[in-house]
Protein backbone atom coordinates (compact mmCIF):
# COMPACT_ATOMS: atom_id res chain seq x y z
CA UNK A 1 0.00 0.00 0.00
CA UNK A 2 1.16 3.56 -0.74
CA UNK A 3 2.34 6.04 1.87
CA UNK A 4 0.53 9.25 1.00
CA UNK A 5 0.05 12.57 2.78
CA UNK A 6 -3.21 14.48 2.56
CA UNK A 7 -2.84 18.24 2.73
CA UNK A 8 -5.42 20.42 4.43
CA UNK A 9 -5.45 24.21 4.45
CA UNK A 10 -4.19 24.62 8.01
CA UNK A 11 -2.15 21.46 8.52
CA UNK A 12 -0.99 18.30 6.83
CA UNK A 13 -3.40 15.51 7.65
CA UNK A 14 -2.10 12.06 6.86
CA UNK A 15 -4.79 9.46 6.45
CA UNK A 16 -2.44 7.66 4.11
CA UNK A 17 0.33 5.35 5.21
CA UNK A 18 3.05 7.84 6.18
CA UNK A 19 1.74 9.29 9.47
CA UNK A 20 -1.43 10.70 10.92
CA UNK A 21 -0.76 14.41 10.87
CA UNK A 22 -0.58 16.53 13.98
CA UNK A 23 -1.77 14.01 16.45
CA UNK A 24 -3.59 14.33 19.68
CA UNK A 25 -2.85 11.76 22.37
CA UNK A 26 -5.45 12.60 24.97
CA UNK A 27 -5.84 9.94 27.64
CA UNK A 28 -8.91 9.45 29.77
CA UNK A 29 -8.58 11.69 32.81
CA UNK A 30 -9.92 10.13 36.04
CA UNK A 31 -11.61 12.31 38.61
CA UNK A 32 -9.24 11.36 41.44
CA UNK A 33 -6.08 13.47 41.33
CA UNK A 34 -4.02 10.61 42.76
CA UNK A 35 -4.57 8.70 39.52
CA UNK A 36 -3.43 11.52 37.23
CA UNK A 37 0.14 10.26 37.25
CA UNK A 38 -0.73 6.58 36.82
CA UNK A 39 0.67 4.77 33.76
CA UNK A 40 -1.69 4.66 30.77
CA UNK A 41 -2.09 0.89 31.00
CA UNK A 42 -3.14 1.19 34.65
CA UNK A 43 -5.71 3.82 33.71
CA UNK A 44 -7.13 1.58 30.99
CA UNK A 45 -7.40 -1.32 33.44
CA UNK A 46 -9.12 0.93 35.96
CA UNK A 47 -11.60 2.21 33.37
CA UNK A 48 -12.38 -1.30 32.15
CA UNK A 49 -13.17 -2.37 35.69
CA UNK A 50 -15.49 0.56 36.34
CA UNK A 51 -17.39 1.38 33.14
CA UNK A 52 -18.40 -0.50 30.01
CA UNK A 53 -17.57 2.29 27.53
CA UNK A 54 -15.22 5.16 26.76
CA UNK A 55 -16.67 8.01 24.69
CA UNK A 56 -14.38 10.36 22.77
CA UNK A 57 -15.54 13.85 21.73
CA UNK A 58 -14.19 14.53 18.23
CA UNK A 59 -14.06 18.30 18.83
CA UNK A 60 -12.65 18.65 22.35
CA UNK A 61 -10.64 15.37 22.04
CA UNK A 62 -11.69 14.49 25.60
CA UNK A 63 -12.28 10.84 26.45
CA UNK A 64 -14.79 10.02 29.17
CA UNK A 65 -15.74 6.71 30.80
CA UNK A 66 -19.48 6.15 30.38
CA UNK A 67 -22.08 3.64 31.49
CA UNK A 68 -24.32 3.91 28.41
CA UNK A 69 -24.02 4.67 24.72
CA UNK A 70 -24.84 8.24 23.62
CA UNK A 71 -28.38 8.79 22.30
CA UNK A 72 -28.73 7.90 18.63
CA UNK A 73 -25.61 5.73 18.51
CA UNK A 74 -24.97 3.44 15.55
CA UNK A 75 -22.85 0.41 16.43
CA UNK A 76 -20.46 -1.86 14.53
CA UNK A 77 -18.89 -4.54 16.69
CA UNK A 78 -17.32 -2.89 19.75
CA UNK A 79 -17.47 0.66 18.34
CA UNK A 80 -20.29 3.18 18.11
CA UNK A 81 -20.76 6.69 16.76
CA UNK A 82 -23.37 9.36 17.41
CA UNK A 83 -23.93 12.94 16.29
CA UNK A 84 -23.90 15.65 18.97
CA UNK A 85 -26.23 18.68 18.92
CA UNK A 86 -23.32 20.75 17.55
CA UNK A 87 -23.22 18.47 14.50
CA UNK A 88 -19.89 16.83 15.35
CA UNK A 89 -19.61 13.13 16.20
CA UNK A 90 -18.57 11.17 19.24
CA UNK A 91 -16.89 7.77 19.03
CA UNK A 92 -17.61 5.23 21.78
CA UNK A 93 -15.51 2.11 22.35
CA UNK A 94 -16.43 -0.81 24.60
CA UNK A 95 -13.79 -1.24 27.30
CA UNK A 96 -13.63 -4.96 26.54
CA UNK A 97 -13.31 -4.41 22.78
CA UNK A 98 -11.40 -6.97 20.75
CA UNK A 99 -9.67 -6.27 17.41
CA UNK A 100 -11.83 -6.38 14.29
CA UNK A 101 -11.22 -9.19 11.82
CA UNK A 102 -13.08 -7.59 8.91
CA UNK A 103 -14.08 -4.12 7.73
CA UNK A 104 -17.22 -2.81 9.45
CA UNK A 105 -19.39 -0.14 7.80
CA UNK A 106 -22.53 1.64 9.01
CA UNK A 107 -24.17 4.95 8.09
CA UNK A 108 -24.73 7.21 11.08
CA UNK A 109 -26.42 9.81 8.85
CA UNK A 110 -27.69 9.00 5.35
CA UNK A 111 -26.62 11.59 2.79
CA UNK A 112 -28.83 12.85 -0.03
CA UNK A 113 -26.27 14.26 -2.47
CA UNK A 114 -23.92 12.79 -5.05
CA UNK A 115 -22.48 9.34 -4.36
CA UNK A 116 -18.75 8.76 -3.88
CA UNK A 117 -17.06 6.21 -6.12
CA UNK A 118 -13.52 4.84 -6.31
CA UNK A 119 -11.05 7.40 -7.66
CA UNK A 120 -13.04 10.47 -6.61
CA UNK A 121 -11.43 13.43 -4.89
CA UNK A 122 -13.35 14.06 -1.68
CA UNK A 123 -13.61 16.77 0.96
CA UNK A 124 -14.50 15.32 4.35
CA UNK A 125 -14.53 15.90 8.06
CA UNK A 126 -13.27 12.88 9.95
CA UNK A 127 -12.33 11.60 13.39
CA UNK A 128 -10.04 8.65 14.12
CA UNK A 129 -9.83 6.67 17.38
CA UNK A 130 -7.75 3.59 18.18
CA UNK A 131 -9.90 0.68 19.29
CA UNK A 132 -7.23 -0.68 21.63
CA UNK A 133 -5.90 2.59 23.03
CA UNK A 134 -9.32 4.30 23.07
CA UNK A 135 -7.40 7.44 22.13
CA UNK A 136 -8.18 9.90 19.35
CA UNK A 137 -5.15 10.20 17.06
CA UNK A 138 -6.53 12.70 14.54
CA UNK A 139 -9.65 14.78 13.92
CA UNK A 140 -10.44 17.44 11.35
CA UNK A 141 -13.15 18.64 13.75
CA UNK A 142 -10.49 19.40 16.36
CA UNK A 143 -8.08 20.78 13.74
CA UNK A 144 -10.82 23.07 12.43
CA UNK A 145 -10.29 22.29 8.74
CA UNK A 146 -11.83 19.59 6.51
CA UNK A 147 -9.45 17.41 4.47
CA UNK A 148 -9.44 17.06 0.68
CA UNK A 149 -7.81 14.02 -0.93
CA UNK A 150 -8.05 11.48 -3.75
CA UNK A 151 -9.79 8.35 -2.48
CA UNK A 152 -7.24 6.11 -4.19
CA UNK A 153 -4.47 7.70 -2.07
CA UNK A 154 -5.59 6.66 1.41
CA UNK A 155 -5.55 3.51 3.54
CA UNK A 156 -7.31 0.44 2.18
CA UNK A 157 -10.07 0.61 4.79
CA UNK A 158 -11.13 4.01 3.45
CA UNK A 159 -10.82 2.92 -0.17
CA UNK A 160 -13.18 0.02 0.53
CA UNK A 161 -15.44 1.70 3.08
CA UNK A 162 -16.15 5.17 1.70
CA UNK A 163 -17.53 4.42 -1.82
CA UNK A 164 -21.32 4.44 -1.76
CA UNK A 165 -21.50 7.34 0.70
CA UNK A 166 -23.56 10.31 -0.40
CA UNK A 167 -22.73 13.97 0.20
CA UNK A 168 -24.20 15.09 3.51
CA UNK A 169 -23.82 11.68 5.10
CA UNK A 170 -21.66 10.47 7.98
CA UNK A 171 -20.31 6.91 8.04
CA UNK A 172 -18.74 4.78 10.78
CA UNK A 173 -15.79 2.64 9.67
CA UNK A 174 -14.20 -0.03 11.86
CA UNK A 175 -10.96 -0.95 10.11
CA UNK A 176 -8.83 -3.99 11.04
CA UNK A 177 -5.09 -3.42 11.27
CA UNK A 178 -4.25 -5.07 7.97
CA UNK A 179 -6.48 -2.56 6.14
CA UNK A 180 -5.02 0.37 8.10
CA UNK A 181 -1.34 0.78 9.07
CA UNK A 182 -0.45 -2.84 9.87
CA UNK A 183 2.92 -3.39 11.51
CA UNK A 184 4.31 0.06 10.60
CA UNK A 185 1.90 2.56 12.18
CA UNK A 186 2.61 6.27 12.72
CA UNK A 187 3.00 7.64 16.27
CA UNK A 188 -0.17 7.42 18.36
CA UNK A 189 -1.39 4.16 16.80
CA UNK A 190 -0.46 0.68 18.03
CA UNK A 191 0.95 -2.02 15.76
CA UNK A 192 -1.89 -3.74 13.87
CA UNK A 193 -4.43 -1.69 15.80
CA UNK A 194 -8.07 -1.65 14.73
CA UNK A 195 -9.03 1.93 13.86
CA UNK A 196 -12.45 3.52 14.25
CA UNK A 197 -13.30 6.44 11.97
CA UNK A 198 -16.28 8.67 11.45
CA UNK A 199 -16.32 10.19 7.97
CA UNK A 200 -18.60 13.11 7.05
CA UNK A 201 -18.73 13.59 3.26
CA UNK A 202 -18.87 17.30 2.48
CA UNK A 203 -18.27 17.39 -1.28
CA UNK A 204 -16.95 15.42 -4.26
CA UNK A 205 -14.48 16.82 -6.79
Amino acid sequence: MKRIAIAAASATLLIGLAACGSQTDERVEPAASAEETAPAEDLQSSIAAETPFVTVDCVSTQAMPTDTLPTGSVTVGSASAAIQPNGAPTVTIATDATPATELGIADVVEGSGAEAVAGDTLTVNYCGVGLGTKTMFDSSYANGTPATFPLDGVIAGWQEGVPGMKVGGTRLLVIPGELAYGDAPPPGIDVNETLVFTVELISIG
